[in-house]
């Protein structure tokens, strides 16, 4: 631990309890209060963005973005022998499972950050049709490949459990893929009338393990990736992480999900875009390409793969919560019209 004292002392911190939380968190306890000391994965190419985190949210009152202690040099982070350290408050644990006041909490803090540091970004229509429509094509070809596993394992006389499985799948995926087909038309067709987008700043790693919770306030942790692009992405890589387990909170993310829009409203092509995410049956796909000649047992692979399906599962229902929720023509919108 004398490696970690010597980087407290920039902090002028003198501990008498240090714990080793994991390979690069430390819990440290001085005589008046409580600190997590990270031993980052920062280069020094990425110190600009992260430090520009800070400035931000110091700018914009992001309350949600936890903060950094300055060392006595006025630096927010500490270089020691060939690592790069920062000093945050200790508030409280990583989130375990997310109920419905976490759920609305996570949701209001994230569109926060998103909204209040939203600048617009022009996009070449005809370069992004051309991407989406190549993806498209993609997407056409998967739906084959799909069903030329399908009909290879049908011929045999016995199905693996895995090849079972993806038989019984089969339709769920197929729909997917179609499903992602349509979205795709339709973020073109928007794009052609809209050119306009939003770059925000994302954390860009975000899952429960860099949440922390306490009876007040959430707050997020660990922005060594952040970068600005599009929101809807920080979305996607949280959906990704947080709705492959069998227990995933399914309709509290739907519910809660206004309390992001309330905070940061989502056009229909940022919607679209979300979607489109979380409709990516490649995963699935690559799982199947390497089911032949994978080393992993045959429970391995059927753990992998239903990871992929519950991922994908969740996607066709975001979307199907989005065309309810924020595409279907309201009476009352028309009746606000005629007035």
């Amino acid at each position: 631990m004398e490696d970690i004292k010597a980087v407290l002392q920039a902090y002028s911190v003198q501990p008498f309890y240090i714990e080793k939380k994991t390979d690069h968190l430390y819990w440290v306890q001085d005589h008046q209060q409580q600190y997590a000391l990270k031993q980052s994965h920062l280069t020094l190419e990425l110190i600009p963005m992260w430090e520009k985190v800070y400035r931000k949210a110091y700018e914009q009152n992001l309350y949600a973005v936890l903060p950094v202690y300055l060392t006595r040099q006025g630096n927010i982070f500490q270089y020691y022998k060939g690592s790069i350290y920062y000093l945050t408050p200790w508030r409280g644990e990583a989130v375990t499972t997310f109920d419905k006041l976490t759920a609305e909490r996570f949701f209001h803090n994230i569109g926060r950050v998103h909204a209040k540091t939203k600048q617009p970004h022009s996009v070449v229509t005809e370069d992004f049709s051309t991407t989406f429509q190549q993806y498209r094509d993609h997407c056409e070809q998967l739906k084959q490949q799909l069903l030329g596993f399908v009909e290879q394992y049908e011929k045999n006389r016995y199905m693996s459990p895995l090849e079972l499985l993806i038989c019984t799948q089969y339709r769920d995926i197929d729909f997917c893929l179609q499903e992602g087909i349509r979205r795709i038309d339709q973020l073109i067709y928007e794009q052609e009338t809209e050119k306009n987008w939003n770059y925000s700043l994302c954390h860009g790693n975000i899952y429960a393990s860099h949440i922390l919770k306490n009876k007040e306030q959430l707050y997020f942790i660990n922005w060594e990736k952040a970068r600005f692009n599009y929101p809807v992405y920080d979305l996607a890589d949280f959906f990704k992480h947080e709705t492959n387990h069998y227990d995933t909170p399914m309709d509290t993310f739907l519910q809660a999900f206004e309390y992001y829009m309330n905070e940061n409203k989502l056009s229909k092509k940022e919607l679209y875009l979300l979607i489109i995410q979380l409709l990516d049956a490649q995963p699935y796909l690559k799982q199947l390409e390497m089911h032949a000649r994978s080393r992993k047992t045959t429970i391995e692979q059927i753990v992998e793969l239903q990871y992929e399906f519950r991922r994908i599962l969740f996607g066709l229902h975001f979307s199907a919560y989005v065309e309810n929720k924020y595409e279907t023509l309201n009476l009352d919108d028309l009746d606000d019209e005629e007035d």
